[in-house]
């Protein structure tokens, strides 16, 4: 459930009060504030990852796919060098028999044990989450993925224009994550940008003007 309110007593933006034209103008708004450095980055983030999926298909026989879908699930609040660490070691534990409690994981274990879950071939898991399926397809089909990663950054540029950390809401219902995909989607095609391009330049916008 979502909250309305933040630990200050400030209301919180959320997506059920805010229209789709407020949410077009903001992606449009990051999407113009990205530096040729964010540019870059973004249009080669889902090629990079791609790789690294590819690399951990060769080295443990996990389909580029379940390796991107194992990436996907073990990413909230873990570093990316560290993610990919951890996705290497999880899928080289399953693929010779060990057990998923010979590896360590920076990040939930319930996050953990859905990484495992599907590398068990548990369809459920992916059927459920929306944002890993649309992780795992986009890394493994990336310039010609028909889908967004709606995470908790790309929820952020959709609810504020704001260049500093503002309280949002950042975790979305299926409803709610369908309408941001297809928003998204549409905004990508005006900028003859590729879906994927597109999130990630944005992602990679918020995000270095909100750590600074």
């Amino acid at each position: 459930m979502v909250s309305n309110r933040n630990p200050h007593n400030q209301p919180m933006k959320t997506f059920t009060k805010t229209k789709d034209s407020e949410i077009r103008a903001n992606l449009r708004t990051w999407r113009s504030l990205a530096s040729p450095k964010e540019v870059s980055a973004g249009s080669t983030w889902y090629d990079e990852a791609h790789l690294i999926a590819s690399n951990i298909e060769r080295n443990t026989g996990v389909s580029v796919f379940h390796a991107a879908a194992v990436l996907a699930a073990l990413s909230p609040s873990n570093k990316w060098e560290r993610n990919i660490l951890d996705a290497k070691n999880l899928c080289e534990a399953w693929s010779t028999g060990r057990s998923a409690d010979s590896v360590r994981c920076c990040t939930y274990n319930a996050n953990k044990a859905k990484a495992w879950r599907i590398l068990e071939g548990d369809q459920g898991v992916l059927d459920k989450s929306p944002k890993v399926w649309a992780f795992a397809n986009t890394i493994t089909l990336r310039n010609k993925a028909a889908c967004v990663v709606i995470d908790r950054w790309h929820a952020r540029a959709c609810l504020t224009r704001s260049k500093r950390r503002k309280v949002v809401q950042e975790n979305l219902t299926l409803p709610q994550y369908n309408r941001v995909e297809r928003l998204t989607i549409e905004e990508a095609m005006k900028a003859n940008e590729a879906p994927c391009v597109y999130q990630a330049i944005i992602w990679c916008t918020i995000k270095t003007n909100w750590e600074r």
